[in-house]
């Protein structure tokens, strides 16, 4: 193990408590006890290390060391065992478990989460996820990016490994930071959720940050992207901790008829928040604004659960494409600019080419139904 990483490690193993963990549990009777168990196993890997690098600084063995992490998990609304799970999880590892208790929504649960959290970096784990086997090393490591407010990872989606950055990494500080908003907010589908990365807290209630309960959808976003504006230093690595499951059933990745609104509400705040933003930060906004109508297109309005008729589909896309705040969004589309198959249907739109944006949003549709049905 690298020197320096021990004597980060010996450092942190006498501070106060490292990492929060926040876990909204709502009917995850299924898999909460796997998410827990991985950031125990994971955590067990950081603090057996923090102790030999004590017994390597000459620490004594029974010398008292903090408690390294915390998992909070809140229950919010369940109508399954997921309570009674919970408590169970909190009993069988009463050092480091802590059941909580919301007001239904995830945003109400990591709001919950981050008034008690004690650590100094702040992860989310949702329920059906789970931490690598993997995490350990990578989550030893962070320990010694302690000058750094967002660490960003790349991680398993299903079985595919998405990556965030060249293997060898990226740091951006001062100017810098603006490229790495720009790329942020023009891709949030890959870089805008809140797990696979780390936060300081302290940068959290500098900012007075929390989620919005009122967002029903990409409620991610919104903090992440409000939490890049106060941040002095973010570092991507190419290594994965976070797996994220992509089976069938998630509210956000099921049809339910009422997502438009949803995702208008959640765009309304987004763009909102950027208005006093650079030029280029801005234009992100722009791109931001079709990957979410890319999301509803997809989710939504071209699902295969969706009863509508194809002719109907193609109605209320063309509807929805022209009112704001996605007519905007339309109408800024720049074929030098916005490259890539991800903008192809706006391009179709832009030439009166419905019919092809269609097309391609069924089959986005088509090939995602697949994809969870072979989970």
């Amino acid at each position: 193990m690298n020197e320096l990483i021990l004597n980060r490690l010996e450092k942190e193993h006498h501070k106060g408590r490292q990492f929060s963990v926040i876990i909204p549990a709502h009917n995850a009777e299924r898999t909460l006890r796997r998410a827990v168990e991985s950031v125990v196993n994971a955590m067990e890997t950081v603090a057996a290390d923090a102790v030999i690098a004590s017994r390597r600084q000459g620490g004594a063995e029974n010398e008292e060391a903090a408690p390294l992490f915390e998992i909070l998990i809140v229950e919010n609304g369940s109508e399954d065992a997921t309570e009674f799970i919970a408590r169970s999880l909190q009993a069988e590892y009463s050092d480091c478990v802590c059941l909580l208790k919301s007001e239904k929504g995830v945003s109400n649960a990591r709001n919950r989460g981050l008034e008690e959290a004690e650590g100094e970096r702040i992860l989310f784990l949702d329920a059906d996820d789970y931490f690598t086997e993997d995490a350990g090393p990578v989550l030893r490591d962070s320990l010694h990016f302690t000058g750094t407010d967002l660490i960003i990872y790349s991680y398993e989606a299903g079985s595919k490994l998405l990556h965030v950055c060249p293997g060898e990494g990226e740091r951006f500080y001062g100017q810098e930071l603006e490229e790495i908003s720009v790329r942020m907010i023009s891709n949030p589908t890959r870089y805008t959720s809140v797990w696979s990365k780390i936060f300081r807290r302290e940068c959290i209630e500098r900012l007075n940050l929390r989620f919005d309960p009122s967002l029903r959808l990409s409620e991610d976003s919104l903090f992440v992207i409000r939490y890049l504006q106060g941040c002095r230093r973010i570092r991507l690595i190419d290594r994965p901790f976070y797996h994220y499951s992509t089976e069938a059933g998630s509210a956000v990745r099921s049809w339910d008829g009422s997502k438009e609104e949803g995702y208008k509400k959640s765009l309304d705040a987004v763009l909102d928040c950027l208005k006093t933003q650079s030029q280029k930060i801005r234009q992100a906004g722009a791109a931001y604004a079709m990957m979410q109508f890319n999301l509803l297109m997809v989710r939504e309005v071209f699902s295969i659960a969706s009863p509508l008729s194809i002719r109907e589909k193609i109605a209320a896309m063309k509807r929805i494409a022209a009112e704001e705040p996605f007519a905007s969004a339309v109408g800024a589309y720049d074929p030098d600019e916005h490259r890539g198959a991800r903008y192809l249907p706006f391009r179709m739109l832009r030439h009166g080419q419905a019919a092809g944006a269609a097309a391609v949003y069924a089959a986005r549709a088509l090939q995602n139904a697949r994809r969870e049905r072979a989970k």
